[in-house]
Order: C-alpha cells, then structure tokens, then sequence
C-alpha cells in the first residue's frame, strides 16, 4: 500500500505539465440544458465517489454530493454533435445562509491520467471557510477511463452510464455543466442554496491551457461563465481584451520575458516568486490524506486528523521535514495556496457589477531570457510573500519534474541572517503587513502564516513556546 500511494503522488505531481496547443472552439450560439441527474448517493461497489473528500465536510459546514450530466456536446474542431454523460462533485455549504453566492468550477487536471483537483485543493482553507460552493467537473475523457483510478475501471457499476465522445466535445460539455449549476432546469446541483450564482471556473497546468482556449473561442458565445483563474498555464498573449476577467496566476517554472498584451482589460498577471508548477501542500495531502481513501476505501478522516495532515502539509521549510528532500514525491514547500486564496478571493470581487479589479503584479526579474535568482537560489522580482523575502530556505522551484524541492537553511545560516527568533519573526510580520496591503495576502492566511513563523522557535533553541 505504500508503494502504491508514493506512486499516486508522484504521478500527481510529476506529469501535472502543461498542453500543447487546443483546437479552436466554434461558436455554438447557445448553450444547451443538459440533463442532471442525482444524487447518485451510495450506489455501485464502492458506496462513494471517486475523488470524494477525503475528510469529514460536516464539521466544516459542508455536505457532498456527485451528480451524472447528460446531453449532447459539439466537437471543437468539425462542429459535429454527441451524447455524452459525465459526472460532478458538488461541494456546498449545508445551511444556504452561509453560501456567498460564488461557486468554483474546477476542470480538474488529467494529465496523469486521472483526476486532480489541485486548485480546489490549494485554495481549500479559504473556499470552505468563505461560503464557496465547489465543482468538481470531469470534463476531460481521461478523467472517465480507462485505469484504475478513473471511475469506470475504479467503480463499473456506479459508473456504467458515463460515456465521453472525446476531448474535443469537452469545451462544449464544460459549458452545459455551467449552466446547469447556474440556471438549473430540472435537478439543480446547488440543492436550492438561494441568491445568485457567480461562477468562477478555474484549472491548473494541462487545465489551464484548456480553459486559456476556452477563453479565447468559447466564452464570448457561451456567456456562463464569469471569470477565470489560469494557473500554471496558458499564454499571455491575447489580440483582444478576455470576453470575461482572467487572473493568470504563474509560477516560477512558467516564467517567460514576454510582457501581457493586455494587462488591465479583464486581464490580470500575478508571477509569484518562489513557487513551483506543483508543491508540498498538494502532495502531502495527496500521500496521507486522498491516496487512503482512494486506494483503500479509508473512512473519511475526521477533523483533528485532517488538520494534523495540514498542520504539516502547510510548512515552508521554517520546520524541516524529511519529505522536503524527496523531490517529486511532495513538492516545494512555498506556499502558492496563499496566493491561488488571494487570488480567487479577488475574482470573486471582480465579476460583480462594477467589481474591483484585481492589483497588477509585479513581473519576474530576468537575467537575459532565464529568471534571474538571489545567491540563495531564490526567484527575484514578481509577487514576493514573506517566506521568500524573510528566507529560511532555498525553494529549488523548476527542478524534479517541475514539483521542486525545498533545502530549509542550517541553523548556523539562520543565525548569520536572523540573530534571534524575534528577529526573524519582526521581519516576517512586517512583510506580511505589507502583502496583505498590496492585496497579495488574505488577512486569514496572513494569520495562519505568522503562527508558523511563531512556532519556529525552535529552530533558535527556543523551547519555551509559541507566544510571540
């Protein structure tokens, strides 16, 4: 069993890469209804849903449920119609009054060849503790069939009825799926939670690049969507203004000279230095938390063992972990979850009427064509969150299969840069002060930061406590 959940992490985070070009996407001119069906509940083997939550969602205010959407899709590239049925997870606040009216609309990276919902993971503390409703969409074939961990091989009687007629079909069947969440005619998804309904979709790596062409050839005709967070992938090139605001969220291994053609019209550009294409938080949860339930049917973990995962999982290297080494296996351990928070928090703003637009972000800093880097090794220029501005490790960023590892400092370098614990800890408070200013930290996050960087004591010699 271990072997096994090694292996789902690695491929997690190794072969989360980025596409090559899509199709373009003809104008369909309207959206069709799709049917929904469900809940499917606890029918076939297993009694659950693959990719399910891997923790109990009630001590969080949060009920599940999978429902199958059916209907016929248009091909991207013939314009040729099919049948297709693909399945959603929802994920919703269980009182309505605690909805905030925004849902997430994940297209859920299958670049392994089975599903990964990496932004709804990276972004998870502020999407549960904000009202969020969440979307899991499969809208990728590979996410339907055909290995073990795909749900027609994983559950064939649950999943029988699922048929997908190609990735071609899927920006089509992307767009039934918004709009059965967003004005359901039959079974609604959200159960009813009342209010208008924004939606925000989002993808990471292979999935950013579809929703970057989604963007582009879909959204101006397809109208349901509004807005977009484009993570670890796409271009930003645009020959006109985004039919919908886009917050293109890069990582250190996506970083490129080329400036945005459009930074400003429905267009934001964040590069975030430090980060890598995939990371520890992600991996960590993946190896511990989702591979149990996954591979082995585990019970949902309750709420004092799934925050004793991310207790760990959230480290930056201020306390050093043996699985900071192991490079594709967990991943870097600079926090982009801050940053994807932030992010979705601000396109939550900007697609209301008159919405604030987001803050431009600072761009990398180049040497020549490569991103240049500080004697630590650390990306320079771009969004700067305290952990790489007030170091305490090296975040070897676009290395081992772009998940990168993290070399925490000795305590012989942190003495050299930070002579006591208060020191650094006045240091990390002040750059946090100023990254929750600039609209790059969320007040919450910002919190949870600043306890970690209390609790590192240790690393001084100081046993005493976490009172700061």
């Amino acid at each position: 069993m271990a072997r096994r959940l090694r292996v789902l992490a690695v491929s997690l985070l190794v072969v989360v890469g980025v596409s090559g070009v899509q199709p373009s996407v003809p104008a369909s001119h309207s959206v069709p209804d799709p049917t929904v069906s469900g809940p499917v509940g606890t029918a076939g083997l297993r009694g659950h849903a693959l990719w399910d939550s891997w923790f109990d969602l009630a001590a969080y205010g949060y009920e599940e449920d999978e429902y199958f959407v059916s209907g016929n899709a248009t091909n991207a590239t013939s314009g040729a119609t099919a049948p297709y049925t693909t399945r959603i997870i929802v994920t919703r606040p269980a009182d309505p009054d605690d909805f905030n009216g925004t849902v997430l609309l994940d297209w859920v990276n299958v670049t392994a060849q089975f599903e990964n919902a990496v932004d709804s993971l990276e972004a998870q503390e502020y999407l549960l503790r904000d009202g969020w409703a969440l979307v899991h969409v499969s809208a990728q074939s590979a996410g339907i069939c055909c290995n073990p961990l795909t749900p027609k091989v994983w559950d064939p009687v649950r999943y029988a009825t699922l048929s997908h007629p190609g990735d071609a079909f899927a920006y089509s069947m992307f767009s039934q799926v918004a709009k059965a969440v967003k004005s359901p005619t039959g079974v609604d998804p959200l159960d009813g939670l009342p209010g208008a309904r924004y939606l925000v979709a989002a993808g990471q790596s292979q999935s950013a690049s579809r929703l970057d062409t989604y963007v582009r050839n879909a959204q101006a005709d397809a109208d349901v969507i509004d807005g977009f967070l484009i993570h670890g992938g796409g271009s930003k090139a645009y020959t006109a203004p985004p039919a919908a605001p886009v917050l293109h969220l890069l990582s250190d291994a996506e970083a490129a000279v080329a400036a945005p053609t459009h930074d400003g019209d429905n267009y934001r550009l964040w590069e975030v230095a430090g980060s890598a294409h995939a990371d520890f938080w992600i991996g960590y949860q993946q190896e511990f938390g989702q591979g149990p339930r996954t591979l082995a049917d585990a019970p949902q973990q309750s709420q004092a063992d799934r925050e004793a995962i991310t207790a760990t999982a959230g480290n930056y290297g201020e306390q050093p972990h043996p699985m900071h080494g192991t490079c594709i296996l967990a991943g870097t351990a600079f926090p982009m979850r801050y940053s994807v928070s932030a992010a979705l928090d601000h396109v939550k703003a900007w697609v209301r009427p008159d919405g604030p637009v987001p803050p431009a972000g600072p761009r990398f800093a180049f040497s020549g064509t490569t991103l240049a880097r500080d004697t630590d090794g650390n990306a320079l220029g771009g969004i700067r969150l305290a952990p790489i501005d007030v170091p305490v490790a090296r975040y070897v960023s676009t290395t081992c299969g772009l998940g990168g590892i993290t070399v925490p400092f000795t305590e012989a370098e942190l003495l050299l840069r930070y002579p006591t614990h208060a020191a650094y800890y006045g240091a990390v408070a002040a750059r946090v002060a100023d990254n929750v200013a600039d609209g790059y930290l969320l007040p919450e996050d910002a919190a949870d930061l600043l306890a970690r960087a209390c609790d590192a004591k240790n690393r001084w010699g100081d046993l005493s406590g976490s009172d700061c």
